[in-house]
């Protein structure tokens, strides 16, 4: 009773140290030593499966040899593959290690010489575990959860006290499958760990070869800046931050404004005509058109706390905290007068277009939210409407509600 409690507290201690090892053939080189000592086994040898419906020798551990190959500092192992099917698709008993896995059960063979007919290439063959007297072979087959074969674990005579060799006992056999089913937790583990690593450094590889493109493609972003989840807050036509992005900033930028107790101003900008230069010049020319103003705003506004985005359509939206409501109908002047003066080349067309800017400052209180101030810079953009495109009409909210050009 001592004994089994004694091996029950090992497997335990095996268990842990194999969830713990982060190396797959260290891992397997402590699965074959564990199983030897357990065992008190001469020698042994761990096969995998392969994709290719094979066992694959992997390590050989022989302490009366001192043989040993395949691990992390063993000699390279050139043993063949065993095949688990025969030439006509039939599974393949002829072999002890093959049949364990077929069988999905330990064969334990007591008298290796007499039981050789039976069986070929595991006795009377040139590899290192026939090379000295073979009495007794154990050979376990290492199945996951989901009873899908893995491997074999095949371990060669035990000793006797003056150190010769004989059969297994009947006794040590479950506690050598239950460190297979350890073994096989492990490994299988392992192989999730390891898949799971392997897609991790694909997908950086990925996320970096994108970074890259989208370097190029948005000017002003530095690589420090541009992670995935950009490509949901740019717009596809202008390659600025899009409507979805500046709702849910501007709501942050609002609070904020309100807890620190600053003004807050909203310009909304207007193409004017746009639909003369689609229908003129068609929808590449229009996009080209909404692009390259989009972008001279964009450059224009360059603080950090600055946000332009496209609002919808030919309209872009800019939030310009901190300033009064004069520096920001300068602000807005530049950007028409920028506009207004540029000629873009398209198709060999030179075309100009201007714009229309409405202009909402207030201070950001309980009493006016962020709806009321994006109403009344829409206000704002029909007055210069109104008043003959190509102006600044702007609302300045903090003494009282007034227009101003």
């Amino acid at each position: 009773m001592d004994i089994d409690i004694q091996a029950y507290r090992r497997l335990i201690d095996i268990g842990s140290a194999l969830s713990a090892e982060n190396d797959t053939t260290a891992l397997l080189e402590r699965i074959l030593r564990e199983a030897k000592t357990m065992a008190g086994a001469d020698a042994g040898r761990l096969y995998l499966r392969t994709k290719s419906d094979t066992l694959a020798f992997v390590i050989v551990l022989d302490d009366r040899l001192g043989t040993y190959q395949g691990g992390k500092s063993g000699d390279a192992v050139s043993s063949p593959e065993l095949p688990l099917y025969l030439n006509d698709g039939a599974p393949n008993l002829n072999n002890m290690a093959t049949r364990a896995i077929h069988e999905a059960a330990t064969i334990r063979v007591d008298d290796v010489l007499g039981e050789s007919n039976k069986f070929t290439g595991d006795v009377n063959s040139s590899d290192e575990l026939s090379s000295h007297e073979a009495r007794a072979l154990l050979t376990v087959p290492l199945t996951s959860l989901s009873e899908e074969p893995m491997g074999v674990l095949q371990l060669l005579n035990a000793k006797t006290a003056d150190d010769e060799p004989t059969g297994f006992s009947a006794a040590i056999q479950p506690f050598i499958e239950s460190l297979a089913s350890l073994a096989t937790m492990a490994l299988q583990n392992r192989k999730l760990l390891d898949q799971q690593e392997a897609m991790k450094r694909q997908l950086e590889e990925q996320v970096n070869a994108r970074t890259e493109e989208l370097r190029k493609a948005l000017r002003k972003l530095s690589e420090a800046h541009v992670i995935l989840k950009d490509l949901n807050t740019i717009d596809a036509v202008t390659r600025i931050k899009n409507r979805q992005y500046f709702d849910d900033i501007a709501v942050q930028e609002w609070r904020r404004a309100v807890r620190q107790k600053y003004p807050m101003n909203l310009m909304l900008l207007d193409i004017d005509k746009f639909k003369r230069v689609n229908d003129t010049y068609g929808h590449l020319a229009g996009d080209a058109c909404l692009q390259s103003v989009a972008q001279c705003i964009d450059e224009l506004f360059n603080r950090p706390s600055d946000v332009v985005a496209r609002y919808g359509g030919e309209e872009f939206i800019v939030i310009m905290p901190y300033i009064q409501h004069d520096n920001a109908m300068a602000y807005a002047e530049r950007v028409r007068a920028a506009i207004s003066a540029q000629h873009l080349q398209v198709d060999g067309h030179s075309i100009n277009v201007t714009i229309s800017i409405g202009v909402a400052s207030g201070m950001p209180d309980q009493a006016m939210d962020l709806r009321q101030l994006i109403a009344r810079a829409d206000t704002a953009l029909y007055e210069a409407k109104r008043q003959g495109r190509d102006c600044v009409c702007g609302i300045d909210l903090s003494p009282q509600v007034q227009f101003k050009h």
